[in-house]
């Protein structure tokens, strides 16, 4: 498969940051997807979180030269993606988490996509997700471009890090990049600020590989609710007041509270799936907000 060079596109240079803690089962896989891109990118960081496993040592003995290694004390993805935006030299970042991984031509094609959307601050893939075992699970389209800045206040419907090309241009107008205070929502946080200063493009095709897995602190409904209360106030409602964030406050914490039903569900954690539906429910009881919720409220009823 031919390997384009930036000016066959119009394109410039990329670099790929990749955070990872205890990734010594997978993170030879993540890395071998970045350096075979038929478009080739000219930087990988890779940043070890205080891994206590082999990771540091595959990165140092097997990739020595071809990565650029950060090592630092265990402080999540957000502080690890920052430590590698400070050293990143690429026209375009690329954020790529160490169990996932890229099909060949996914970056030669958001860079096709970028090159013709010059207004969009970056671009999105659709995904193919797989089990840990590499079975393929679904693929799912990315959502449309048009509802993100709506959608964007009250979920992350479904961008992931890996599947996402920033022009470096759209970060520098942030005051600061990822928020560090989040271990979970940290990427639904940066989006949101980011489509402020102009929209995102989309790949439909299935070009980033990722992993669902059922472990982890994305399967922790509690967890993964108190880290979006973190960010409520001051960013998801920032600019808002009076009766308008009023309502939306509740609107995001009933979706919010839905979400973290179906993370305790898929957990088995019956008490918790109970709670956090009959809290769905009490921040917002009409069917005409979110109106899946309702569907749900029955099986869970039914469940507990």
């Amino acid at each position: 498969m031919a390997v384009f060079e930036a000016e066959s596109l119009g394109a410039g240079s990329v670099t790929v940051i990749i955070p990872a803690y205890n990734a010594e089962r997978f993170i030879r896989r993540s890395i071998d997807s970045a350096l075979k891109q038929t478009y080739a990118v000219s930087q990988i960081i890779v940043i070890d979180d205080g891994s206590k496993d082999a990771t540091r040592q595959i990165l140092s003995e097997e990739f020595a030269g071809r990565v650029t290694l950060i090592e630092q004390q265990n402080g999540g993805p957000a502080k690890a993606r920052n430590a590698g935006l400070r050293i990143a030299t690429g026209e375009y970042i690329a954020f790529l988490d160490a169990d996932d991984w890229w099909e060949l031509d996914k970056i030669a094609e958001q860079l096709r996509v970028l090159s013709a959307s010059p207004q969009a601050i970056g671009n999105y893939t659709g995904l193919r997700v797989v089990s840990e075992t590499e079975e393929l699970l679904a693929d799912l389209d990315p959502v449309v471009p048009s509802n993100l800045n709506e959608t964007f206040r009250w979920c992350n419907p479904g961008v992931p890090p890996s599947s996402v090309l920033l022009r470096r241009s759209a970060l520098e107008k942030l005051d600061h990049g990822y928020d560090e205070r989040l271990r979970g929502s940290e990427d639904w946080n940066l989006w949101f600020r980011l489509i402020k200063f102009g929209s995102f493009c989309i790949c439909p095709e299935p070009l980033t590989d990722y992993v669902s897995s059922a472990g982890g602190l994305s399967g922790d409904a509690d967890h993964m609710f108190g880290d979006f209360m973190k960010m409520l106030d001051d960013t998801l409602l920032a600019g808002q007041s009076g009766l308008r964030r009023a309502i939306w406050r509740r609107r995001i914490l009933s979706y919010q509270a839905f979400k973290a039903c179906l993370t305790a569900r898929a957990a088995g954690n019956k008490v918790a799936e109970r709670s956090y539906m009959m809290r769905s429910i009490a921040e917002w009881p009409s069917p005409f907000w979110a109106s899946e919720r309702f569907r749900y409220f029955a099986v869970t009823a039914m469940r507990t």
